[in-house]
């Protein structure tokens, strides 16, 4: 793939992360700033909120809770470390050979039923893309109208001008059949 070319993919799992650990750090300079004022003033005495913390994690003594404490900072730094580096899942398919054309699974699934609904006979067609396969569930007037070869006549053609390369199952329902 070339630069020019890259797939869309989903947005990293980092981002909801650095929101949530940017507003940390957002309140923790908060704090910061409200404590360098307090030093600073001279009209104003109210309690420092830092002072009492550092005397009473400086003042500290093991206690049981401090291990797992410690082990679970370590699991967390472990999993936002994973979290960064994870690759992006992929979101879209490429149409087309060497094309810059992106289609997303949900919208190949729209494009097949729509198709599969135009062949005489098909009153319902409902599918899906999973992976690397597109399964079209058909339902016809008759309860033996035998749909998958007609369906699959029309369907194949269009994933191959496509340039899909998916393995193509058609389900035939029969009328007032619910499949899932």
């Amino acid at each position: 793939m070339s630069a020019e070319h890259l797939p869309p993919r989903a947005y990293p799992w980092a981002r909801p992360a650095a929101v949530v650990i940017g507003l940390l750090l957002l309140t923790v300079a908060v704090i910061c700033v409200r404590e360098v004022w307090l030093r600073n003033s001279r009209s104003i005495h109210w309690e420092s909120w830092v002072g009492p913390l550092i005397e009473t994690v400086g003042n500290t003594t093991y206690q049981l809770w401090m291990l797992p404490a410690g082990a679970g900072a370590v699991l967390l730094g472990l999993f936002l470390v994973w979290v960064a580096c994870r690759p992006r899942t992929r979101t879209h398919l490429p149409v087309g050979r060497g094309a810059a054309v992106w289609m997303r699974r949900v919208d190949i699934a729209r494009m097949l039923s729509a198709t599969a609904r135009s062949v005489p006979g098909v009153t319902t067609a409902a599918s899906h893309v999973n992976g690397r396969t597109a399964t079209v569930s058909v339902t016809g007037r008759a309860p033996d109208a035998n749909l998958s070869p007609a369906v699959t006549a029309v369907l194949d053609p269009l994933l191959g001008q496509l340039g899909l390369d998916l393995i193509l199952r058609v389900r035939e329902n029969a009328p007032g059949e619910v499949r899932p």
